[in-house]
């Protein structure tokens, strides 16, 4: 039977499409990335968390108040101005947050260990490795967002407002036991919460009037909780993504620099090329 010259086009394409996936998928990357995940080195982390959350407000209140404010009394007069992150309780925070990296380091496959198991910990020796939160920070500030809408071949109608929202920074302090590379890391992560909402523009065909109508639902204590746990079940990927591309590079040769980062998915269980750094390393 003779093939079709377009049918034999698509063959062409389809084992060249093929033959690339494969290269890929066999790169020396990919595969020190598996096999960080199978060999999990280091395999033990300890965490170590803070007593208290640092608070910092941007909601900056009349400007005639804070001229005349004592500069010692500044940051508990914008602290005061805040709606949300005074109310916040530093225990309960950080307990949430350590919750979720400490799950989510275990579903990707490490052994975590408080300071009262620290004989357990050291014994695992050179795959162990201490993750001390060094700094914990929120800042609550007004964050400007806006619409445009165009109904037929009138005006543009524009309309920007403030809502609140919250970084919730992190710093981390990573140091390794008995290793050759006992120099400590600093990592800087970064989440932001903010109020929710849901609007936009209606037109009037009867009078012709367009406004813009808007509910916000605004964030409370029991969100920022929330996304505490889940910040820290994304700082746990970040650092096992660090910690991860770090082997790679330490195991391919002096002068070849890493072509590719990859990222572990532990919800799916698959190892992907990372698109965006999570840590910024200090």
């Amino acid at each position: 039977m003779r093939l079709k010259p377009g049918f034999l086009q698509y063959l062409t394409l389809l084992s060249a499409t093929f033959a690339a996936l494969v290269l890929v998928s066999c790169s020396p990357e990919r595969k020190l990335a598996n096999q960080f995940m199978q060999n999990k080195e280091p395999s033990a982390v300890m965490l170590l968390a803070p007593d208290f959350v640092y608070k910092v407000s941007y909601k900056l209140p009349d400007s005639a108040v804070l001229a005349n404010t004592p500069d010692y009394l500044t940051d508990s007069l914008l602290l005061a101005n805040t709606d949300v992150i005074r109310f916040v309780n530093d225990s309960a925070y950080m307990t949430s947050f350590v919750a979720g990296f400490s799950n989510a380091l275990k579903r990707i496959g490490f052994k975590v260990y408080s300071p009262e198991y620290s004989g357990e910990f050291l014994a695992h020796g050179q795959k162990a490795v201490i993750i001390n939160i060094a700094q914990a920070e929120l800042e609550e500030y007004f964050d400007s967002i806006g619409e445009k809408a165009q109904f037929g071949d009138e005006d543009l109608y524009s309309y920007e407002f403030f809502i609140t929202s919250v970084n919730l920074n992190f710093w981390f302090e990573m140091s390794g036991m008995n290793h050759n590379d006992s120099v400590m890391r600093v990592l800087f992560g970064q989440q932001v919460i903010s109020d929710r909402v849901d609007g936009g523009f209606r037109y009037f065909p009867f009078t012709g009037d367009v406004k813009y109508i808007y509910s916000v639902d605004s964030i409370d204590t029991g969100d920022l909780y929330f996304a505490a746990y889940k910040a820290g079940e994304l700082n746990a990927t970040y650092l096992n993504d660090y910690l991860m591309n770090r082997y790679i590079q330490n195991k391919l040769p002096a002068n070849r620099p890493a072509q590719k980062a990859y990222t572990y998915d532990w919800l799916t269980g698959n190892i992907r090329k990372l698109k965006v750094w999570g840590f910024t390393e200090m």
